[in-house]
């Protein structure tokens, strides 16, 4: 693996997200992207899919997805552009219930490669959701726009399709975990058990 066009992507993500911060913290949101694609390295991720994880955000800042591709190629902007939200969300005004149905039902029709970037990234946020409520838990909820057995619901239901479209593969170990962290948030939503 060359680290070069990892580089490129990280100083690409830089120059984007420098000035913008992780939620209602003070933690640089660079950090979440750089996790992301650590993550994908530590699961047995390749180049592409790692440098998507760095620059999956950077669609969120107003990046398109051609400008990505003029850069890092089809296979890193077609990896991206997974994270886009589903037509209907930026067509409607929609509840945030709604918008993570709608998003549980479009990672259900992508290739197995896609998914297991967003298995990354959405095990990198709930591993800080984790951590977090450990430290400080009424500031955590006060980031989400609902009860926290609504946020609980939603890890549940990307435990099951993480499970549908990764388990026969070669991406096990990471569902496994996704699974494992998600039974820890449960308890602690749903069964009010400290751990």
């Amino acid at each position: 693996m060359s680290f070069l066009p990892l580089t490129l992507a990280f100083d690409f993500a830089q120059k984007i997200h420098r000035n913008q911060k992780w939620k209602q913290t003070e933690r640089p949101f660079l950090y979440h992207p750089l996790r992301v694609a650590s993550l994908v390295l530590f699961y047995g991720g390749n180049e592409a899919e790692a440098q998507a994880a760095l620059l999956h955000d950077t669609i969120t800042a107003g990046v398109t997805c051609d400008e990505i591709e003029v850069s890092f190629g089809k296979v890193v902007a077609d990896l991206v552009r997974a994270f886009q939200d589903p037509p209907e969300i930026a067509t409607h005004k929609m509840e945030w219930s709604e918008i993570k149905k709608a998003y549980l039902n479009k990672i259900e029709t992508l290739p197995p490669a896609t998914v297991f970037i967003i298995a990354c990234e959405e095990l990198e946020e709930l591993s800080v959701l984790l951590h977090d409520l450990k430290f400080s838990a009424l500031q955590v909820w006060a980031q989400y726009p609902v009860p926290g057995r609504d946020v609980g619901w939603y890890f549940n239901n990307l435990t099951k399709v993480f499970y549908k479209k990764l388990i026969d593969l070669k991406y096990h170990q990471i569902v496994s975990e996704f699974a494992s962290q998600t039974k820890i948030l449960s308890r602690l939503v749903f069964e009010g058990i400290d751990v």
